[in-house]
Protein backbone atom coordinates (compact mmCIF):
# COMPACT_ATOMS: atom_id res chain seq x y z
CA UNK A 1 0.00 0.00 0.00
CA UNK A 2 1.37 3.45 -0.93
CA UNK A 3 2.04 6.38 1.40
CA UNK A 4 -0.98 8.19 -0.05
CA UNK A 5 -3.20 5.24 0.76
CA UNK A 6 -1.75 5.12 4.23
CA UNK A 7 -2.61 8.74 4.89
CA UNK A 8 -6.07 8.33 3.36
CA UNK A 9 -6.68 5.33 5.60
CA UNK A 10 -5.96 7.37 8.70
CA UNK A 11 -7.76 10.52 7.57
CA UNK A 12 -11.12 8.93 6.68
CA UNK A 13 -11.37 6.60 9.63
CA UNK A 14 -14.68 7.55 11.39
CA UNK A 15 -13.05 7.78 14.80
CA UNK A 16 -10.06 9.75 13.51
CA UNK A 17 -9.19 12.82 15.55
CA UNK A 18 -8.82 15.07 12.51
CA UNK A 19 -12.50 14.76 11.56
CA UNK A 20 -13.98 15.13 15.02
CA UNK A 21 -12.28 18.41 15.85
CA UNK A 22 -11.69 17.51 19.48
CA UNK A 23 -10.76 20.22 21.92
CA UNK A 24 -8.42 17.96 23.82
CA UNK A 25 -5.28 18.18 21.68
CA UNK A 26 -3.42 15.54 23.65
CA UNK A 27 -6.26 13.05 23.24
CA UNK A 28 -6.49 13.81 19.52
CA UNK A 29 -2.77 13.32 19.00
CA UNK A 30 -2.79 10.05 20.90
CA UNK A 31 -5.73 8.78 18.87
CA UNK A 32 -4.00 9.72 15.63
CA UNK A 33 -0.84 7.92 16.71
CA UNK A 34 -2.78 4.81 17.65
CA UNK A 35 -4.60 4.79 14.30
CA UNK A 36 -1.32 5.10 12.45
CA UNK A 37 0.32 2.41 14.60
CA UNK A 38 -2.61 0.08 13.92
CA UNK A 39 -2.24 0.66 10.20
CA UNK A 40 1.45 -0.24 10.36
CA UNK A 41 0.64 -3.39 12.34
CA UNK A 42 -1.92 -4.38 9.73
CA UNK A 43 0.57 -3.72 6.95
CA UNK A 44 3.19 -5.95 8.51
CA UNK A 45 0.62 -8.76 8.61
CA UNK A 46 0.02 -8.55 4.86
CA UNK A 47 1.47 -11.37 2.73
CA UNK A 48 3.50 -10.96 -0.45
CA UNK A 49 4.75 -7.71 -2.02
CA UNK A 50 2.35 -5.53 -0.03
CA UNK A 51 4.47 -6.16 3.04
CA UNK A 52 7.59 -4.02 3.40
CA UNK A 53 9.76 -5.55 6.08
CA UNK A 54 13.36 -5.14 7.10
CA UNK A 55 15.15 -2.94 9.63
CA UNK A 56 14.48 0.26 7.66
CA UNK A 57 10.76 -0.27 7.02
CA UNK A 58 9.66 2.05 9.82
CA UNK A 59 12.03 4.80 8.67
CA UNK A 60 10.87 4.40 5.07
CA UNK A 61 7.24 4.67 6.14
CA UNK A 62 7.96 7.70 8.31
CA UNK A 63 9.72 9.47 5.46
CA UNK A 64 7.02 8.60 2.92
CA UNK A 65 4.30 10.00 5.17
CA UNK A 66 6.29 13.16 5.84
CA UNK A 67 6.99 13.72 2.14
CA UNK A 68 3.47 12.94 0.86
CA UNK A 69 2.17 13.85 -1.70
CA UNK A 70 5.68 14.48 -3.06
CA UNK A 71 8.38 11.83 -3.31
CA UNK A 72 10.84 13.88 -1.28
CA UNK A 73 10.91 16.48 1.50
CA UNK A 74 11.62 19.91 -0.04
CA UNK A 75 14.46 21.88 1.50
CA UNK A 76 12.12 24.83 1.91
CA UNK A 77 10.15 22.87 4.50
CA UNK A 78 13.26 22.26 6.57
CA UNK A 79 14.22 25.93 6.39
CA UNK A 80 10.75 27.14 7.36
CA UNK A 81 10.48 24.57 10.15
CA UNK A 82 13.82 25.70 11.56
CA UNK A 83 12.78 29.36 11.32
CA UNK A 84 9.48 28.63 13.05
CA UNK A 85 11.24 26.76 15.85
CA UNK A 86 13.74 29.59 16.34
CA UNK A 87 10.90 32.12 16.49
CA UNK A 88 8.90 30.02 18.95
CA UNK A 89 11.84 29.45 21.28
CA UNK A 90 12.75 33.14 21.19
CA UNK A 91 9.20 34.07 22.21
CA UNK A 92 9.21 31.46 24.96
CA UNK A 93 12.48 32.81 26.34
CA UNK A 94 11.13 36.35 26.28
CA UNK A 95 8.03 35.33 28.24
CA UNK A 96 9.78 33.02 30.70
CA UNK A 97 9.45 34.02 34.34
CA UNK A 98 11.63 31.21 35.68
CA UNK A 99 15.17 30.16 34.73
CA UNK A 100 15.37 27.46 32.11
CA UNK A 101 15.81 23.93 33.38
CA UNK A 102 19.33 22.57 33.23
CA UNK A 103 19.76 19.17 31.63
CA UNK A 104 22.27 16.65 32.90
CA UNK A 105 23.84 13.94 30.75
CA UNK A 106 22.97 10.51 32.12
CA UNK A 107 25.10 8.58 29.64
CA UNK A 108 26.55 6.58 28.24
CA UNK A 109 29.44 8.92 27.54
CA UNK A 110 31.68 6.30 25.95
CA UNK A 111 31.23 3.28 23.71
CA UNK A 112 33.30 0.34 24.89
CA UNK A 113 33.23 -2.66 22.56
CA UNK A 114 34.15 -6.03 24.15
CA UNK A 115 36.72 -8.27 22.52
CA UNK A 116 34.10 -10.69 21.17
CA UNK A 117 32.81 -7.95 18.84
CA UNK A 118 36.13 -6.85 17.36
CA UNK A 119 38.19 -8.14 14.45
CA UNK A 120 41.40 -7.83 16.45
CA UNK A 121 40.08 -9.78 19.42
CA UNK A 122 40.88 -6.93 21.79
CA UNK A 123 38.42 -4.52 23.43
CA UNK A 124 38.45 -0.92 22.31
CA UNK A 125 36.61 2.38 22.72
CA UNK A 126 34.89 3.59 19.57
CA UNK A 127 33.18 6.80 18.49
CA UNK A 128 31.23 8.32 15.66
CA UNK A 129 32.87 9.86 12.60
CA UNK A 130 34.83 13.07 13.20
CA UNK A 131 34.95 15.33 10.14
CA UNK A 132 36.91 18.26 11.51
CA UNK A 133 39.19 19.44 14.32
CA UNK A 134 40.08 23.10 14.88
CA UNK A 135 42.71 24.01 17.46
CA UNK A 136 42.75 27.61 18.68
CA UNK A 137 46.11 29.44 18.74
CA UNK A 138 48.01 30.06 21.97
CA UNK A 139 47.22 26.59 23.26
CA UNK A 140 48.76 25.73 26.63
CA UNK A 141 48.55 22.88 29.13
CA UNK A 142 46.22 24.89 31.36
CA UNK A 143 43.99 26.30 28.62
CA UNK A 144 43.72 24.73 25.19
CA UNK A 145 40.57 25.28 23.14
CA UNK A 146 39.69 22.55 20.68
CA UNK A 147 36.62 22.38 18.45
CA UNK A 148 35.35 19.07 17.09
CA UNK A 149 32.96 18.55 14.17
CA UNK A 150 30.99 15.31 13.97
CA UNK A 151 29.52 13.76 10.85
CA UNK A 152 26.06 13.70 12.37
CA UNK A 153 26.50 15.15 15.84
CA UNK A 154 27.15 18.85 15.37
CA UNK A 155 30.05 20.84 16.84
CA UNK A 156 31.60 20.41 20.28
CA UNK A 157 34.07 22.52 22.24
CA UNK A 158 36.47 22.02 25.12
CA UNK A 159 38.88 24.47 26.74
CA UNK A 160 40.99 21.66 28.18
CA UNK A 161 42.11 19.64 25.16
CA UNK A 162 45.42 18.75 26.83
CA UNK A 163 43.84 17.65 30.08
CA UNK A 164 44.90 14.13 31.00
CA UNK A 165 41.83 13.44 33.13
CA UNK A 166 39.10 11.21 31.67
CA UNK A 167 36.63 14.09 31.32
CA UNK A 168 37.53 17.09 29.19
CA UNK A 169 34.18 18.88 29.66
CA UNK A 170 32.98 18.99 26.06
CA UNK A 171 30.09 21.34 25.28
CA UNK A 172 27.66 21.21 22.36
CA UNK A 173 27.71 24.62 20.61
CA UNK A 174 25.78 24.20 17.34
CA UNK A 175 22.23 23.90 18.63
CA UNK A 176 21.11 26.79 16.42
CA UNK A 177 22.05 24.98 13.19
CA UNK A 178 19.45 23.61 10.80
CA UNK A 179 21.40 20.33 10.66
CA UNK A 180 23.86 18.33 12.75
CA UNK A 181 25.73 17.02 9.69
CA UNK A 182 29.10 18.78 9.60
CA UNK A 183 31.57 18.43 6.74
CA UNK A 184 34.41 20.71 7.80
CA UNK A 185 35.40 23.21 10.48
CA UNK A 186 38.12 25.87 10.20
CA UNK A 187 39.45 28.78 12.23
CA UNK A 188 39.90 32.15 10.52
CA UNK A 189 43.70 32.61 10.30
CA UNK A 190 43.31 36.40 10.47
CA UNK A 191 41.77 36.25 13.96
CA UNK A 192 44.58 35.88 16.53
CA UNK A 193 42.09 35.01 19.27
CA UNK A 194 40.87 31.91 17.44
CA UNK A 195 37.26 32.85 18.15
CA UNK A 196 36.24 33.17 14.49
CA UNK A 197 35.28 29.86 12.91
CA UNK A 198 33.49 28.67 9.80
CA UNK A 199 31.47 25.45 9.84
CA UNK A 200 30.54 23.82 6.55
CA UNK A 201 27.48 21.59 6.88
CA UNK A 202 26.78 18.38 5.01
CA UNK A 203 29.06 15.35 5.20
CA UNK A 204 31.01 14.77 2.00
CA UNK A 205 31.64 11.06 2.59
CA UNK A 206 29.64 8.26 1.00
CA UNK A 207 28.45 6.61 4.20
CA UNK A 208 24.95 5.19 4.32
CA UNK A 209 23.95 7.86 6.83
CA UNK A 210 25.85 10.82 5.35
CA UNK A 211 23.49 13.78 5.14
CA UNK A 212 23.48 16.87 2.96
CA UNK A 213 23.71 20.27 4.59
CA UNK A 214 22.43 23.83 4.65
CA UNK A 215 25.46 25.94 3.89
CA UNK A 216 28.03 27.65 6.09
CA UNK A 217 27.78 29.02 9.63
CA UNK A 218 30.17 31.58 11.11
CA UNK A 219 30.94 32.52 14.70
CA UNK A 220 33.10 35.36 16.01
CA UNK A 221 32.80 34.51 19.70
CA UNK A 222 34.00 30.94 19.92
CA UNK A 223 30.65 29.32 19.17
CA UNK A 224 28.44 31.23 21.62
CA UNK A 225 26.39 32.48 18.66
CA UNK A 226 26.42 31.66 14.96
CA UNK A 227 25.42 33.46 11.76
CA UNK A 228 24.26 31.62 8.66
CA UNK A 229 26.01 32.96 5.55
CA UNK A 230 23.67 33.94 2.72
CA UNK A 231 25.99 32.36 0.12
CA UNK A 232 23.83 33.43 -2.83
CA UNK A 233 24.92 32.51 -6.33
CA UNK A 234 23.77 32.91 -9.91
CA UNK A 235 25.18 30.27 -12.24
CA UNK A 236 24.25 30.41 -15.93
CA UNK A 237 24.23 27.28 -18.01
CA UNK A 238 27.85 26.48 -18.87
CA UNK A 239 29.59 24.88 -21.79
CA UNK A 240 32.88 23.83 -20.25
CA UNK A 241 35.79 22.15 -21.99
CA UNK A 242 37.06 18.61 -22.22
CA UNK A 243 39.19 18.47 -19.09
CA UNK A 244 39.35 14.71 -19.44
CA UNK A 245 41.50 15.02 -22.55
CA UNK A 246 43.72 17.66 -20.96
CA UNK A 247 44.42 16.06 -17.61
CA UNK A 248 42.87 12.61 -17.92
CA UNK A 249 40.94 13.19 -14.71
CA UNK A 250 37.60 11.86 -15.91
CA UNK A 251 34.07 12.84 -14.99
CA UNK A 252 34.27 16.57 -15.74
CA UNK A 253 30.85 18.21 -15.78
CA UNK A 254 29.60 21.63 -16.79
CA UNK A 255 27.35 23.57 -14.45
CA UNK A 256 23.58 23.82 -15.05
CA UNK A 257 21.77 27.13 -14.68
CA UNK A 258 20.97 27.87 -11.04
CA UNK A 259 20.08 30.81 -8.79
CA UNK A 260 19.84 30.59 -5.00
CA UNK A 261 21.89 29.39 -2.01
CA UNK A 262 25.13 27.85 -3.23
CA UNK A 263 25.26 24.96 -0.77
CA UNK A 264 21.73 23.93 0.21
CA UNK A 265 21.34 20.21 -0.32
CA UNK A 266 25.05 19.70 -0.89
CA UNK A 267 27.99 18.80 1.34
CA UNK A 268 30.98 21.00 2.12
CA UNK A 269 34.33 19.27 2.31
CA UNK A 270 36.73 22.23 2.41
CA UNK A 271 36.79 25.88 3.47
CA UNK A 272 39.84 28.12 3.12
CA UNK A 273 40.03 31.71 4.36
CA UNK A 274 42.56 33.98 2.67
CA UNK A 275 45.20 34.77 5.30
CA UNK A 276 45.55 38.30 3.89
CA UNK A 277 41.85 39.08 3.44
CA UNK A 278 39.15 37.28 5.46
CA UNK A 279 36.49 38.38 2.98
CA UNK A 280 38.00 36.03 0.41
CA UNK A 281 36.73 32.51 1.02
CA UNK A 282 37.19 29.35 -1.05
CA UNK A 283 34.79 26.44 -0.61
CA UNK A 284 34.80 22.94 -2.05
CA UNK A 285 31.36 21.34 -2.26
CA UNK A 286 30.36 17.79 -3.14
CA UNK A 287 27.25 16.02 -4.37
CA UNK A 288 26.10 14.76 -0.96
CA UNK A 289 25.33 11.25 -2.13
CA UNK A 290 22.56 10.62 0.38
CA UNK A 291 20.92 13.96 1.03
CA UNK A 292 18.39 15.05 3.63
CA UNK A 293 15.68 13.56 1.45
CA UNK A 294 17.01 10.10 2.25
CA UNK A 295 16.73 7.68 5.11
CA UNK A 296 19.40 5.61 6.79
CA UNK A 297 20.23 2.67 4.50
CA UNK A 298 16.64 2.67 3.28
CA UNK A 299 14.95 2.66 -0.08
CA UNK A 300 14.25 6.39 -0.31
CA UNK A 301 17.35 7.78 -1.99
CA UNK A 302 15.87 10.39 -4.34
CA UNK A 303 17.62 13.73 -3.99
CA UNK A 304 15.47 16.83 -4.11
CA UNK A 305 15.44 18.41 -7.61
CA UNK A 306 16.85 21.82 -8.44
CA UNK A 307 19.94 21.54 -6.24
CA UNK A 308 22.90 23.87 -6.82
CA UNK A 309 25.90 22.70 -8.82
CA UNK A 310 28.90 21.51 -6.87
CA UNK A 311 32.59 22.24 -7.24
CA UNK A 312 35.03 24.98 -6.29
CA UNK A 313 33.53 28.28 -5.12
CA UNK A 314 34.95 31.70 -4.28
CA UNK A 315 33.52 34.60 -2.29
CA UNK A 316 35.03 38.09 -2.09
CA UNK A 317 32.43 39.56 0.27
CA UNK A 318 32.74 37.34 3.33
CA UNK A 319 30.28 34.72 2.16
CA UNK A 320 27.35 36.89 1.10
CA UNK A 321 27.75 35.70 -2.49
CA UNK A 322 29.75 32.96 -4.19
CA UNK A 323 31.01 32.34 -7.72
CA UNK A 324 31.49 28.85 -9.12
CA UNK A 325 35.07 28.80 -10.38
CA UNK A 326 34.86 25.61 -12.42
CA UNK A 327 31.91 26.92 -14.45
CA UNK A 328 33.95 28.65 -17.15
CA UNK A 329 36.05 27.09 -19.90
CA UNK A 330 38.98 26.53 -17.55
CA UNK A 331 40.62 23.37 -16.24
CA UNK A 332 42.73 23.41 -13.09
CA UNK A 333 45.45 20.81 -12.75
CA UNK A 334 45.19 18.93 -9.43
CA UNK A 335 48.94 18.26 -9.48
CA UNK A 336 50.11 21.78 -10.36
CA UNK A 337 52.58 23.12 -7.76
CA UNK A 338 51.89 26.66 -6.75
CA UNK A 339 51.96 29.41 -4.18
CA UNK A 340 49.28 31.38 -2.31
CA UNK A 341 47.76 32.49 -5.58
CA UNK A 342 47.37 29.01 -7.08
CA UNK A 343 44.47 26.76 -6.12
CA UNK A 344 44.84 23.05 -6.63
CA UNK A 345 41.63 21.09 -6.91
CA UNK A 346 40.41 17.59 -7.70
CA UNK A 347 37.96 18.39 -10.46
CA UNK A 348 38.07 14.80 -11.68
CA UNK A 349 35.58 13.60 -9.07
CA UNK A 350 31.96 13.43 -10.18
CA UNK A 351 31.01 14.09 -6.56
CA UNK A 352 32.68 17.50 -6.54
CA UNK A 353 35.77 19.01 -5.00
CA UNK A 354 37.26 16.83 -2.30
CA UNK A 355 40.33 18.87 -1.45
CA UNK A 356 41.36 22.50 -1.73
CA UNK A 357 44.88 23.72 -0.97
CA UNK A 358 46.87 26.93 -1.13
Amino acid sequence: MSASAAIAFVAVKPSGPLLLGKVDNKSAINKFREARAQFLRNKLALPGPEREGGPTAAADEEYANRAYPAAYVPFELTRTAHAAWSHATARALARATQPLAQWTLVGPSSANDPDVLTFSGAPYTTSGRVTGLALAPNCSQDHCTLYLAAAGGGIWKTNHALDTTPSQNWHFISGSFATNAIGTLVIDPTDPTGNTLYAGTGESHASADSEAGFGIYKTTNGGDTWTHLAAHTDVPAGTGVNCNAIFGTGGFRTAPAYSGPAFDGRAISSIIIDSNNPNVIYVGSTRAVRGVSSVLSGGVVTLAPGLPPYGLWKSTDGGATFTLLNYKDVCLNPTLPGDAGIIQSSFGSTRGVNRVEF
